[in-house]
C-alpha cells in the first residue's frame, strides 16, 4: 500500500473545476483522494482511501449526501471547456474514447450519448457525468516489486494485474524511475498521456535520467517506434488488450526488449479466462496484482510464472 501525498496536487487540480465548485473546495485536502465525480442532478463527491465523501455548500465533507452541493449542466460544461482549453472539436477523439488527460497526468472520465458514425463511436453529446482521476507520485511505490523485477540475469517482463483506481500506473511510473536510476535505458509508451503527464515535452514526475518517452501515440505503433529510433532495453505502456498491442509486444519480446505493462483484472486466474489474452500471458515471466484493500497500491500477490495447474492444461 501507498499513501498519496502530493502538495502541488490540489492547487493542480482546482484550476480545472468549474468556477461555481472550486469555490467550496478550497478548504478540502485532497490528500488520499483518487476520484473526484460530476453526476448532473447528484452529489458532488470525492473518493478517498476509505470511502466516498459529498461537498456541502459550507465546503465540508460529508458521509451524508444530505444538503450537499448538486451537480448542474452548466458545472459540467464548464469543467469541460476548461478540460479542452475552450476546443472541444480539437479533442473529438479522445472525447470519443471517453476521456480527457489534462495537465499533471489527472484523467477525466466522460459518459454521455454516443453519437455512431460508420458503425463507431464518433463523439459523445449530452454529457452526463464526469470523473477526475487524480494522478500522484510517490517514490517507492514500486519497491516491493522492484526487488523480483530486477534479478541477477536482467529484468523480468512483468504484468501488473489491476482493478481501476488501485495504483497500477503510479507503480509504473515509479518502476520507470527506479530501473533509470539502476542504470536501465527505459522507453515509456504513454498513449493517454497517463504514465508521464508529459507537457511540453517535460514531465512533472521524476522518470529518471534514462527514460524516454513517446506520447499520445497508440500502444502498438509506439513500441514500435521506441523499439526502431531509441533502442531501449525496456519498455514501459498501461493498459494493453488489444491484438494490435500484444503483437507489438510479441515483435519487441522477440527483439531481446523487456516488457512492463499493466492490464485490468482482478487476479492472474481472472485475466487467464479471457481468450483474447491466452497467447500474451506466456509472454510474462512476472505477475503482480494490485488491490485497493487496504487502500491504492495494496499489493495482493507477487507470482514468478503461471500457475502450475493451467500450464498443465495447455499441455494437453
Amino acid at each position: 500500500m501507498f499513501t498519496i501525498n502530493n502538495d502541488t496536487m490540489d492547487k493542480g487540480i482546482l484550476s480545472y473545476m468549474p468556477s461555481g465548485l472550486r469555490k467550496y473546495m478550497y478548504s478540502i485536502n485532497l490528500d488520499e483522494a483518487y476520484e473526484i465525480h460530476m453526476r448532473l442532478g447528484r452529489p458532488f463527491s470525492i473518493y478517498y482511501s476509505d470511502g466516498v465523501y459529498f461537498v456541502n455548500s459550507a465546503g465540508v465533507l460529508t458521509r451524508s449526501a444530505n444538503g450537499s452541493v448538486r451537480i448542474t449542466r452548466a458545472h459540467i460544461d464548464e469543467a469541460l471547456e476548461i478540460a479542452s482549453r475552450s476546443s472541444l472539436y480539437a479533442r473529438k477523439n479522445s472525447i470519443a474514447e471517453g476521456f480527457l488527460t489534462i495537465e499533471g497526468g489527472h484523467r477525466i472520465g466522460i459518459c454521455g450519448t454516443g453519437v455512431i458514425k460508420d458503425g463507431q463511436v464518433d463523439f459523445l453529446k449530452d454529457i452526463s457525468s464526469l470523473n477526475y482521476r487524480l494522478s500522484c507520485e510517490y517514490r517507492g511505490a514500486a519497491d516491493m516489486l522492484l526487488k523480483r523485477v530486477m534479478t541477477a540475469n536482467g529484468v523480468l517482463n512483468t504484468l501488473i494485474i489491476s482493478p481501476p483506481g488501485a495504483g497500477k500506473t503510479t507503480m509504473l511510473r515509479d518502476l520507470a524511475r527506479s530501473l533509470s536510476h539502476r542504470g536501465v535505458k527505459v522507453g515509456i509508451v504513454d498513449e493517454r498521456s497517463e504514465i508521464a503527464a508529459m507537457c511540453g515535452g517535460v514531465s512533472p514526475f521524476d522518470l529518471g535520467d534514462l527514460t524516454d518517452v513517446l506520447d499520445g501515440v497508440k500502444k502498438s505503433d509506439g513500441m514500435t517506434m521506441m523499439l526502431r529510433s531509441m533502442a531501449p532495453e525496456v519498455i514501459i505502456t498501461d493498459e494493453i488488450g488489444r491484438p494490435e498491442d500484444i503483437a507489438a509486444m510479441k515483435t519487441a519480446i522477440n527483439s531481446g526488449v523487456k516488457i512492463i505493462t499493466s492490464i485490468h483484472g482482478s487476479g492472474v486466474e481472472q485475466v487467464q479466462k479471457r481468450a483474447e489474452l491466452s497467447e500474451c500471458l506466456g509472454f510474462f515471466e512476472l505477475f503482480c496484482t494490485l488491490s485497493r484493500r487496504e487502500g491504492a497500491g495494496t499489493v495482493e500477490e507477487i507470482r514468478s510464472g503461471l500457475p502450475a495447474a493451467d500450464k498443465e492444461d495447455g499441455d494437453d
